[in-house]
């Protein structure tokens, strides 16, 4: 399923994404995919590191749209 989240400078996206990838992984999902813009790819690899550590952080995939065309 993919989730469009939009809204202003603020209003709490980034913490609201974090909460639900974090909640998709304790309810059991096997791999998560997280599309953002090539600009944030490793800013967001890194917080997803911080927030699940070493080992839920390897069931989140955090692509770009270029690498997304890509793989697929």
């Amino acid at each position: 399923m993919i989730k469009i989240v939009t809204g202003r400078i603020n209003s709490g996206k980034t913490t609201y994404i974090r909460g639900v990838i974090k909640d998709k992984l304790e309810s059991g999902a096997d791999k998560v995919y997280l599309i953002v813009p090539e600009q944030f790819s490793f800013e967001s690899e890194r917080s997803i590191l911080t927030l699940l550590g070493e080992k839920d952080a390897l069931r989140v995939e955090v692509c770009s749209f270029s690498r997304l065309a890509q793989n697929i």
